[in-house]
């Protein structure tokens, strides 16, 4: 079993501090931790509403907390539901895509966008009551267009949640955002090493040398869960393109003078990241599978008032090889960093003043996992 005070050295101020262990990486046992205390009662990104922008559009998605179908009903209000039939629990959508009704491959029970049991063929035990077998509703809360959901039905409202994120935020103009692409990996690494790597500018300069090069950052303080590194320009240009990329899209006019200087790197915990550029905005959708896999879906968005110009799809390339070429160099050392940590006799490492993001979210975890009270 683990103990709180196992992690003391992890609890120490940034340039005090040990890093995890090796076997929270590794560690069926941790993982299970994690998903009874974290991913049970968390927020989980599920997309954008303009991606299910038309009645009958749905989105199936996998959480560790359960899977899910997110569908724009007839009255045009977006629901959440358990991705399973009611009869005896079979899968209903593998992908997300378009319908009139949720049809049971097993046994042909069907579902209404809104959930309801519009049939169940042959069904005829004693006292059935079809109103009473739809589909198990989630909750569902939007904050400018993103989606997500709560498999916890006591979880602190998703505004609480954000705390000041969505003021700090707001000159981008979210609401104005469209997605434009959706990438998806499959990274044979542990989640935390996925969203850690997404946090610390420290290891651009090497990872990253012949692509994005080293960048400079810094931290920025957040109330509520969540947290961001803010990475500074080196010039007028957006960050959202590689170096030397003259392809370009205009940036947000409504932007504060603070977001013209950088690109805000947030997560919102414990495994969702929109990153807030000047000209774009994208998300890296991170979705823990088991203690050494996890799925990542990473989609761009632009303003509505950008797609509108004759140059975007031209423009827009750059903006897509920028995204698929830096997370190809990212998942692929994040799956080194997995398999160094899988002979299970890594000793802790220390923290620079450059992954303060980084130790953050690891005594975020740990807080949740043994609770805060233990601190």
């Amino acid at each position: 079993m683990y103990q709180s005070t196992d992690f003391d050295a992890v609890r120490k101020p940034l340039l005090e501090a040990s890093t995890l262990s090796s076997d929270c990486y590794i560690s069926d046992r941790f993982f299970e931790l994690e998903k009874k205390h974290i991913f049970s009662s968390a927020w989980h990104f599920v997309g954008r509403t303009d991606e299910i922008s038309e009645v009958g559009d749905f989105l199936a998605v996998d959480t560790p907390a359960g899977c899910a179908l997110v569908s724009r009903c007839s009255n045009n209000e977006i629901k959440a539901f358990i991705n399973a039939c009611r009869h005896r629990g079979t899968r209903l959508k593998e992908k997300n895509g378009r319908c009139k009704l949720f049809i049971c491959p097993y046994h042909a029970w069907s579902y209404g966008l809104d959930g309801a049991l519009k049939s169940a063929p042959g069904m005829d035990a004693s006292n059935f009551n079809k109103d009473s077998y739809g589909l198990s509703a989630l909750r569902l809360e939007i904050w400018s267009g993103f989606i997500f959901i709560n498999f916890d039905r006591d979880a602190a409202d998703l505004l609480t949640w954000l705390d000041d994120m969505p003021v700090t935020m707001q000159s981008h103009s979210p609401d104005s955002l469209i997605c434009t692409k959706r990438l998806e990996f499959k990274v044979k690494a542990n989640w935390k090493l996925v969203i850690e790597n997404a946090l610390e500018a420290y290891h651009t300069g090497t990872v990253h040398q012949s692509s994005l090069g080293a960048q400079r950052s810094e931290s920025i303080h957040a109330t509520g869960q969540w947290d961001a590194l803010f990475v500074l320009n080196e010039s007028d240009k957006s960050i959202a393109t590689l170096p030397g990329e003259l392809q370009a899209l205009p940036f947000i006019p409504t932007l504060s003078e603070k977001s013209k200087q950088g690109t805000w790197f947030t997560v919102i915990y414990p495994c969702t990241q929109l990153v807030f550029s000047q000209d774009c905005v994208w998300w890296l959708d991170i979705k823990p599978v088991s203690t050494s896999e996890t799925q990542l879906i990473v989609g761009g968005c632009f303003p509505r008032e950008t797609i509108a110009l004759d140059q975007f799809a031209e423009n827009s390339v750059a903006y897509y090889h920028r995204w698929r070429t830096a997370t190809a160099e990212d998942n692929a050392i994040v799956e080194k960093q997995q398999q160094g940590h899988m002979s299970g006799h890594q000793p802790s490492g220390r923290f620079s003043s450059r992954e303060h993001c980084v130790h953050k979210l690891n005594n975020w975890v740990l807080d949740k996992v043994f609770g805060e009270s233990v601190r």
